[in-house]
């Protein structure tokens, strides 16, 4: 009893309830996550984000600020670049054009800005159509350009693409925001439920709607299946949920009482944590729940897998040393590396995309602060400053961001860091309740 006790200490602290539900998406009431810049930003690109030439059809210019808006968020978000307020701008964008040659640098300059964003926008019953250029005004000169197509429900994630692309250009590397991020929320009562939304905050939707415990989800890398563990049939199980049939699959073992796991990038493969006679250790299975092989056999417990982006290496927590730690090991099995010997409590490590660090979270002082540490082994940085409970780390698909939760407000909240200079920025909720373990997926379709 006291090895089960332990092992779900590592995990989370976990109220067994009975109900059983229906995981299904649904949209989720009380408003949108909104995030806001919380640190000093320094060395800030200037942008102007310009209202969408209209092309016909959208009079209104509905469509144009649904663009135009979540561009902007996007951009103050990502931390290079600080939006000119549009009250400034001395252009009409409805009187000028859009194309090179077709308005002035000069009204761009004199606000002082280093970029400027122009574009238009037609829409009909064929749908909406968007072209989107970024200029450079010192230069003057265009440095790229994009055109979508798709339907009205399209054009906010046009925004997220066109800014992940602006960030490219910009900075050589594509920007995050083309992916979704899940979470662990008690914003609808006191049970905890998965929710997913786009990291600008909105698209909020309810995935689990059963009143019980629902934890850990994790995203294979096309964000098309999502995996989490639930209490809903009054144990604990992994559930694989098809995001875009919304179908979802009950993971069991005869081994023993599944009690955590994640899901491989190509969503094929899952590692479960299985525990059993009061020792947990790690199996790879199919999808389906089928075992492929175990990949650790002790008497004490192993838990919080994660696998690298190549699917190729598995990092996990083991108390095999007599206190939990950070293990990698080939996922092909092997014999486990220890990787983490500062701080006695080490656990929920994840792999940055590029396969070269990891994060997790240590215990200090009765607190747990975010860390980061070379996969083949090194010396560990602390990232968080020590301000509230920092725990489950996640990082962003281009390896510049990681979101954790944090009580360093009143609740328990997701936070979003730049890692370079631990710039943080602050995803707010409406309402109350508690936000936690948050899942950043890949680049959607990837």
């Amino acid at each position: 009893m006291k090895r089960i006790i332990q092992a779900c200490a590592l995990l989370c602290a976990i109220v067994l309830a009975s109900i059983p539900g229906r995981a299904v998406a649904q949209p989720a009431g009380g408003g949108p996550i909104t995030i806001t810049i919380a640190g000093p930003g320094s060395q800030l690109s200037t942008i102007a984000v310009s209202g969408l030439k209209n092309l016909g059809g959208d009079d209104d210019h509905r469509v144009g600020s649904t663009f135009v808006g979540t561009l902007r968020r996007d951009l103050e978000l990502s931390g290079y670049f600080r939006i000119i307020d549009p009250h400034a701008y001395i252009e009409d964008p409805q009187a000028s054009g859009f194309e090179l040659g077709q308005f002035n640098f000069a009204d761009w300059r004199s606000i002082n800005a280093d970029f400027v964003v122009k574009g238009s926008v037609s829409a009909g019953a064929a749908g909406v159509k968007l072209t989107a250029f970024l200029y450079d005004v010192a230069q003057q000169r265009r440095m790229m350009g994009k055109n979508y197509n798709g339907d009205a429900g399209d054009v906010a994630r046009m925004a997220r693409r066109f800014a992940d692309a602006i960030l490219e250009a910009a900075t050589g590397q594509r920007g995050p925001f083309d992916s979704r991020l899940a979470l662990v929320s008690t914003r609808g009562g006191r049970f905890k439920e998965i929710y997913t939304q786009s990291i600008d905050g909105q698209d909020l939707f309810k995935l689990t709607g059963n009143p019980t415990i629902n934890l850990f989800p994790s995203f294979d890398r096309s964000a098309n299946h999502l995996l989490y563990l639930s209490y809903k049939s009054m144990a604990p199980a992994l559930y694989l949920v098809d995001l875009k049939a919304q179908s979802e699959v009950k993971i069991t073992s005869p081994r023993g009482r599944v009690i955590g796991g994640t899901i491989s990038p190509d969503g094929e493969r899952i590692v479960a944590a299985i525990e059993r006679d009061g020792a947990t250790n790690l199996y790879l299975i199919t999808r389906e729940g089928g075992e492929i092989r175990p990949l650790t056999d002790t008497n004490g417990i192993n838990v919080s897998p994660a696998i690298s982006l190549d699917g190729a290496t598995l990092a996990f927590t083991s108390d095999r040393s007599g206190t939990p730690q950070i293990y990698v090991m080939s996922l092909a099995g092997g014999a486990p590396k220890r990787l983490t010997y500062r701080g006695d409590y080490n656990t929920t490590p994840v792999f940055s995309p590029q396969g070269d660090t990891l994060a997790y979270q240590s215990r200090n002082n009765g607190r747990f602060d975010i860390w980061t540490i070379p996969a083949g082994g090194g010396e560990p940085v602390q990232v968080t400053d020590g301000n509230g409970s920092n725990e489950y780390p996640s990082w962003s698909p281009d390896g510049r961001y990681l979101a954790f939760s944090s009580t360093r407000g009143y609740n328990s909240r997701i936070y979003i860091m730049m890692v370079g200079n631990r710039k943080i920025i602050s995803a707010l909720k409406e309402g109350n309740g508690n936000d936690s373990c948050p899942a950043w997926s890949g680049w959607l379709g990837e």
